[in-house]
């Protein structure tokens, strides 16, 4: 339909504002503001009405009606001694006159924070949207955008003028949400998501949780970065997991580092070096960049090496029988070790090539290079025959790991 017609229909029971109607039919042509949408539909409105008014068409009510929202109208009507008093929208109160006003208090409530991108939000009273509802349902509109989607969009213009960069869409580093109701600004930070890989060189740092035997976490080392950005908290997502007496060397583990509520955005990307920890530079990431990196550590292919002790002595001949395991698929229970999980869940994972030195009589060195998720200590011990094949049984003795290494993540 006409929008000129439908918003005859529409102004002869709802006395609307620029804004309100226009957003009735904001997907009807872009670039537009609302507003400016609204004034030029009510102008083509007024030109019909007057014409018809002048050519005898009985179109006062109608004129009325405009009158009401349209200072033009008015003027005419008053010309032919018709008053018309003018009505307050029946959505918006007049709310959205002067909405950017909220745009300082925004620009006030950011400006603490050290950031690349933000967006607006808003609270809008109820019985505002349950007003706008009704005229959508009541007319059957189908081209417009909600109060909020507006009001957020210019809030967020003004902002933007502000502060001179504009508001994102994609994942902004703050939101600020504003209050129409009373005014009030809440900010939002997002976490701050950086790309990198590490090596862990101690024996005693835990990836994850302290555990016994270890005397720190990895997060704890790299608390410092957290200080970087003024962050609440800092969490790791890895690419895969090693034990805490598990060194991770050669190239490093994928890892996104996250950083809470951080007062800063842009910092220092250079990485930490510590004796326990060794963060590579970082470059800025997604949540999009986790859910890969945990998804690849899945399938990738690492590189492990072991050292493990014999109750026997194993000769050259022995150790020549490991490389019956080039190419097994290895079926592996839950090991006892891991009480957080299934202990009947099985896992399936390739070893592609295995190498093995004799160090001494029952000592042998093993090279294990695998897919990711492997159990590595139970693949070498066997864990009592819930792993199989394993190297202890190939080998007919019973090992038990004194070192193991990560040497890559391809």
């Amino acid at each position: 339909m006409d929008p000129v017609e439908r918003a005859r229909e529409i102004l002869r029971q709802y006395p609307l504002c620029d804004s309100c109607l226009g957003r009735l039919f904001a997907s009807m042509g872009y670039g537009v503001e609302n507003a400016e949408r609204g004034r030029a539909i009510k102008t083509l409105l007024h030109m019909r009405l007057v014409y018809d008014y002048r050519n005898g068409v009985d179109v006062a009510e109608d004129l009325k009606a405009l009158g009401r929202v349209h200072a033009p109208t008015r003027r005419f009507l008053a010309s032919n001694g018709i008053s018309v008093e003018e009505a307050r929208c029946y959505i918006c109160g007049g709310l959205l006159k002067d909405v950017e006003k909220y745009a300082e208090s925004v620009a006030k409530a950011l400006a603490e924070i050290d950031f690349g991108t933000f967006q607006v939000g808003s609270v809008v009273p109820r019985d505002m949207l349950e007003r706008e509802r009704e005229i959508v349902a009541k007319f059957g509109i189908e081209t417009g955008e909600s109060i909020k989607h507006e009001i957020n969009r210019r809030i967020g213009r003004a902002v933007g003028e502000l502060l001179r960069r504009p508001a994102s869409k994609e994942r902004p580093d703050v939101v600020a949400t504003v209050n129409i109701i009373d005014g009030t600004v809440k900010v939002a930070r997002n976490p701050l998501l950086l790309l990198g890989r590490y090596l862990k060189l101690s024996r005693v740092v835990s990836q994850g949780r302290l555990v016994p035997g270890a005397s720190r976490t990895i997060e704890e080392v790299l608390d410092p970065v957290r200080a970087r950005f003024g962050g609440s908290a800092l969490v790791l997502h890895a690419a895969g997991r090693e034990d805490s007496d598990v060194r991770m060397l050669g190239n490093g583990r994928p890892a996104v580092v996250e950083i809470k509520e951080p007062s800063k955005y842009r910092g220092d990307l250079s990485g930490l070096a510590t004796e326990w920890v060794i963060l590579s530079p970082l470059k800025p990431g997604t949540r999009n960049d986790v859910r890969e990196m945990k998804a690849k550590s899945k399938t990738s292919i690492k590189l492990y090496r072991a050292v493990a002790l014999s109750d026997k002595p194993i000769s050259a001949e022995d150790l020549a029988k490991l490389k019956a395991l080039e190419g097994a698929v290895v079926v592996q229970r839950t090991p006892r070790r891991i009480k957080r999980l299934s202990p009947r869940a099985r896992r399936r994972r390739m070893v592609y090539n295995i190498e093995a030195y004799q160090i001494a009589d029952r000592v042998i060195e093993v090279f294990v290079r695998c897919q990711g998720g492997l159990y590595v200590k139970e693949f070498i011990n066997g864990d009592g025959g819930r792993t199989q094949p394993s190297v202890a049984e190939t080998l007919g003795a019973s090992l038990e790991v004194v070192e193991l290494d990560v040497l890559d993540v391809e």
